[in-house]
């Protein structure tokens, strides 16, 4: 059943490489967003969360939840979070 009251999204932030605490940057817009049914509807519906991240040949691999339910797989090409990021 979908959430009405709440969604949960993913948004990107890019920290500092001497100082993870320093944030030099981050999205305002969300980059992954609840859209289709199985993330809409499920044992939480309306959220998506990352669980793991790889990059292979400028290609941004989001490995995410959907709905507590299912496990899916973003492809984000790394110019793409940079245009979100403004740098």
């Amino acid at each position: 059943m979908q959430n009405a009251l709440f969604k949960q999204i993913l948004k990107s932030v890019l920290l500092d490489l001497e100082d993870p605490n320093k944030i030099l940057a981050k999205t305002k817009e969300p980059i992954l967003v609840p859209e289709v049914p199985y993330e809409l509807e499920g044992f939480f519906g309306n959220v998506v969360f990352t669980c793991g991240v790889l990059f292979e040949d400028h290609i941004v691999k989001i490995y995410y939840g959907r709905a507590d339910n299912v496990m899916a797989l973003a492809e984000v090409h790394i110019d793409e979070i940079y245009r979100a990021l403004n740098i």
